[in-house]
């Protein structure tokens, strides 16, 4: 009994080591679906936005959980990740609206309404996953895998012409085994994927 008991805490002791060493090994991984024009957003080659006006709404999953947190905290990521935006305006009357319904009202009419007011480019962001995960293998060992994710789509329309200038779909996950990660660790994932979308990072 003594020896099947010090094996039994030697194998904990040596599960407890792996997991809190896999838990530091966490990896990143973003996937792109472009479907019309070209990313990212800013680009040195292409035209100035002008004036922008930024409207975000959410898409979420019927049985989505702290639907009024994970807004919050997709506003804040938002917010942020369009500081000292590259290539464009966000001064009044452009900026960043809150969520709302946007997909409600046909599309030519929000842009006829926000050209009228002098918005030269209009940024639909849809937010559908801005979520944990966790996998969990019930087997011996037991085991399991978590990450952050952000799924979205950023469509930038110019109002007075229609020209789609991007429309992308973007999902990014970050994470691994052995992690347990938070539900506010999601809005890092989405600031930064957005910041990709956005202009793409000076090399280090």
């Amino acid at each position: 009994m003594v020896h099947s008991s010090r094996r039994s805490t030697h194998g904990l002791i040596l599960f407890a080591a792996m997991a809190a060493l896999l838990n530091g090994c966490a990896a990143t991984t973003t996937s792109l679906y472009l479907a019309a024009g070209s990313e990212p957003l800013c680009r040195p080659e292409a035209d100035p936005l002008g004036r922008v006006a930024v409207l975000p709404e959410a898409a979420w999953r019927a049985d989505q959980k702290d639907v009024g947190e994970r807004l919050e905290m997709a506003q804040h990521a938002i917010e942020s990740a369009f500081t000292d935006f590259p290539c464009g305006d966000l001064t009044e009357p452009g900026g960043i609206s809150g969520f709302a319904r946007w997909a409600d009202r046909p599309e030519a009419a929000v842009l006829e309404q926000l050209g009228g007011r002098g918005i030269d480019t209009v940024i639909f962001l849809r937010l559908e996953e801005l979520t944990p995960r966790l996998l969990v293998t019930l087997s011996l060992p037991f085991l399991w895998s978590g990450t952050s994710e952000a799924d979205f789509r950023i469509r930038a329309i110019a109002t007075e012409t229609s020209s789609v200038l991007i429309d992308l779909r973007v999902k990014r996950s970050t994470g691994g085994p052995f992690h347990l990660r938070p539900a506010s660790w999601a809005e890092a994932e989405l600031e930064a994927a957005l910041r990709a979308a956005i202009a793409r990072p000076p090399p280090q």
